[in-house]
């Protein structure tokens, strides 16, 4: 094998050996995405982030004050995260958040009373 050829190979299996872990397989650490309103008022003015730390799951809908959380099952490929609200009337009122790997990321959708959104989330 030539220098060139064996050099180019070499530094293929190095980088493939660095790739970030298949989320279908190891899901864990921090994902950032923007949401994309499918229906009413979505907050789209800042990326969203989604965390699993152990058995936690995080999901800050716009990085912000609203955080859904819900609980990691190893092994599984759904991710759920919810906080329960109360819109301006003081209803009751669900934020939902519900993920899954895609190829190297994480899909998902957001649902609230106001919003129905689509995001695609990559690992930061």
């Amino acid at each position: 094998m030539r220098p060139i050829a064996l050099f180019s190979f070499s530094t293929l299996a190095f980088l493939a050996a660095c790739a970030a872990p298949d989320p279908g397989k190891d899901p864990t650490g921090r994902w950032v995405g923007a949401l994309v309103t499918d229906q009413g008022t979505c907050p789209t003015e800042r990326t969203s982030t989604f965390e699993i730390r152990g058995k936690t799951i995080v999901f800050t809908p716009a990085d912000g004050s609203q955080v859904l959380t819900g609980v990691y099952q190893p092994g599984t490929h759904h991710y759920h995260a919810e906080l329960m609200s109360k819109d301006t009337s003081g209803h009751p009122s669900p934020l939902v958040f519900n993920g899954y790997p895609v190829g190297q990321a994480i899909g998902g959708t957001f649902g609230s009373a106001a919003c129905r959104a689509h995001i695609t989330m990559t690992r930061k």
